[in-house]
């Protein structure tokens, strides 16, 4: 076997025990993750993590649940399906985001250790759903955004 060819072998298992282990998760994320972490295992890197879940959750009861577990906020959108943050993030965070019967799918994008970012990615399968294709979305319920970036909501 040439050295090419151990290379797609290596990269097809690795691709496989994502499909195993994580199979909600988008690869790139999972990919970024962890060359993220080969970079700096001593503190967790900041991503912007979308979770869309299953229709007819309590949204309030799901963003309790993300500040608990998280410290942050979510921006809630598509009716209470689409939850983003921008938090620290790890491999042990994400199994345990991808394990939830309510998790349909989960994506994200590494935003370095400063700023953040609005959701930017739609569900792959949202017409199964029953919500709208086109656009980012609005987000559900009112907040002040004010109060919410600056920690104080």
């Amino acid at each position: 076997m040439s050295a090419v060819d151990e290379v797609r072998t290596a990269h097809d298992n690795l691709k496989k025990k994502y499909e195993e282990y994580l199979p909600k998760v988008d690869p790139v994320l999972i990919g970024s993750l962890l060359d993220r972490q080969s970079e700096d295992a001593s503190d967790d890197p900041i991503f912007m993590i979308e979770v869309f879940t299953k229709p007819g959750l309590d949204s309030q009861e799901v963003q309790r649940y993300i500040i608990e577990k998280t410290g942050m906020s979510p921006e809630i959108y598509d009716k209470g399906t689409h939850y983003v943050t921008n938090q620290k993030l790890n491999l042990k965070m994400l199994k345990e985001i991808s394990d939830s019967d309510d998790v349909i799918e989960v994506t994200g994008e590494y935003t370095g250790r400063l700023g953040a970012y609005g959701p930017s990615q739609e569900h792959r399968e949202n017409t199964e759903i029953g919500r709208a294709t086109a656009g980012r979305g609005k987000p559900s319920g009112s907040f002040d955004q004010a109060t919410v970036l600056s920690g104080a909501g």
